[in-house]
């Protein structure tokens, strides 16, 4: 077990032996890069940011991804509730799309910051929220205007973020290895928060029932208490990660991490967040998305093959698929 700051935290989490048959079914599709997914379950589909275009996966018949929209290196692909919209954070034209969910058009493209990357709904506000990575801006979009209503200057290098009850918005930083809230509704940065024992941190979801921020680093998931904004654990998972996907509903919370091809499963509850298994994937297979209706987890991973001037290594044509994961 590698050492930490918050040994008596791991000591309480201490990682499980992988599971062995938890992927129940792979899903083919064409080739290409993938970054985040998400399930609509207003459509009953599964959303992929999949390079230069939009996967997707008709879950009443999960036979094969399919192309839906273009895009442009394409980062977040976010459902808009009760809309009919899909908002696609494109990195390559520092832009963002709303495309009709029902016949795949774009609707309206709205100039972004610097690498737009991950993005996530604010229900109470009802504003799209997209996180510049390397502009390290914060904006906040009007999906029924199709316009900008906010843009907030934090530090570049923004990952992912969560909203707890309070409205209160949460950005990692995979730079500066912490967390910025700020307050939405005031536009107002409120604090940075260092995560100790933590490098990069990328995915993150609130955790509603022990009331914890949840964000994944190299290694590590940290536990943020919004009440008291220090980090009161950390629970050892796989390498290489890059989301933490929440299931409310179950209480569960899922870190795929990419390096080590594992499932981190953590339940959530009153009593805090623990490691309850984990199950072996693929390499390669980092984000994903959980169906709220069934449970199941969908991967995006492809086969990969080492880039020769060190840099990110390449899918391999013919590989890329969707593991079906049952948790249960």
């Amino acid at each position: 077990m590698t050492s930490h700051p918050l040994a008596a935290a791991l000591l309480a989490c201490a990682a499980l032996p992988a599971a062995a048959a938890d992927v129940t079914a792979v899903i083919p599709g064409p080739d290409g890069g993938w970054d985040y997914a998400q399930v609509d379950p207003e459509t009953n589909r599964l959303f992929i940011a999949h390079g230069n275009s939009i996967g997707v996966v008709d879950l009443a018949h999960p036979t094969r991804v399919t192309s839906f929209a273009p895009a442009h290196h394409a980062h977040a692909v976010l459902p808009i509730p009760h809309l009919k919209q899909l908002l696609v954070t494109n990195g390559d034209t520092a832009t963002a799309d709303l495309i009709d969910t029902v016949t795949g058009t774009v609707r309206a493209t709205i100039p972004a910051g610097q690498k737009p990357d991950a993005a996530i709904w604010d229900a109470a506000l009802k504003r799209a929220i997209v996180m510049n990575a390397r502009s390290g801006t914060i904006m906040a979009i009007d999906p029924i205007t199709a316009k900008v209503t906010a843009t907030i200057t934090l530090r570049p290098g923004l990952e992912y973020a969560a909203i707890d009850p309070r409205g209160l918005l949460y950005v990692n930083n995979e730079d500066d290895d912490d967390v910025t809230i700020v307050d939405l509704a005031k536009a107002k940065i409120l604090a940075r928060v260092p995560l100790p024992g933590c490098k990069g941190p990328t995915g993150m979801a609130y955790a509603p029932r022990a009331k914890r921020i949840v964000s994944s680093c190299d290694g590590v998931a940290t536990l943020l208490d919004p009440a008291t904004r220090k980090v009161t654990g950390l629970i050892t998972i796989g390498a290489g990660p890059d989301a933490v996907i929440g299931d409310p509903a179950r209480g569960r919370l899922y870190i795929p991490s990419g390096d080590t091809g594992t499932l981190a499963v953590l339940e959530d509850r009153p009593s805090g967040v623990t490691l309850l298994k984990t199950i072996r994937t693929a390499k390669g297979a980092r984000t994903g998305a959980c169906d709220p209706a069934t449970g199941k987890v969908y991967l995006p991973v492809a086969d990969l093959t080492p880039n020769p001037n060190g840099g990110k290594p390449a899918p391999v044509p013919g590989t890329f698929r969707i593991l079906v994961v049952d948790p249960a």
